[in-house]
């Protein structure tokens, strides 16, 4: 039993501490890829502006023009881009 509980509480811990689990996504046209921002023009008009790293920007300019979804994270009142991916 006690094994059992260990075993619960470090999953726990695991799930907590992961940065994918805090990550938000955001479902919209990619319209501009700019030297460390994205922005993006959701599906009712909303334009959002997301900051991405040297890396991120690459992986972010196949999908200029097509609709992404974007996972980001919120660092300190900043947004900040994590992964780009397909909507479909």
């Amino acid at each position: 039993m006690r094994n059992l509980g260990l075993g619960i509480l470090v999953a726990l811990i695991l799930v907590g501490a992961s940065g994918v689990g805090t990550a938000e996504e955001f479902f919209g046209k990619l319209e501009r890829v700019d030297l460390d921002t994205v922005t993006l023009r959701g599906p009712d008009n909303e334009m959002i502006v997301v900051r991405v790293d040297g890396g991120n920007r690459r992986n972010a300019a196949p999908y200029l023009g097509k609709t992404v979804i974007v996972y980001f994270q919120n660092e300190q009142g900043e947004c900040r881009a994590v992964r780009f991916g397909s909507s479909r």
